[in-house]
């Protein structure tokens, strides 16, 4: 059974995973963690794909990760972002600043 808790996991300088739910119950104690995170790499791919649930404080943690790399010139990629969190993205208008950070499949389209 996978844990309900919220985990931000560096697996390599280029590689890095969060897992669990994303929620504002569990956000704060994530946030601490990651604000101390340094990139060490000009990009950061993050894995979402252990992501079990998400709110609009997940957005707000996404927004605030890609903002803390970017400061440190790194550029972050999400990869296998779940459709819930694409969802607040775009009913929230937070899609222009994510176009360039999300890696979208989309269904049927082959190129």
């Amino acid at each position: 059974m996978m844990s309900e808790k919220a985990t931000w996991t560096v697996v390599d300088e280029q590689h890095a995973k969060l897992s669990g739910v994303l929620n504002r119950n569990h956000i704060p104690q994530l946030w601490s963690q990651i604000s101390h995170w340094q990139p060490q790499s000009e990009q950061l791919d993050i894995d979402l794909s252990a992501v079990l649930s998400t709110d609009s404080a997940a957005m707000a943690l996404i927004l605030h990760i890609i903002d803390h790399a970017k400061n440190r010139n790194c550029h972050i990629m999400l990869r296998s972002v779940p459709n819930k969190l694409l969802t607040l993205f775009e009913v929230s208008n937070a899609m222009p600043l994510l176009v360039e950070h999300i890696e979208i499949n989309i269904e049927g389209e082959s190129g």
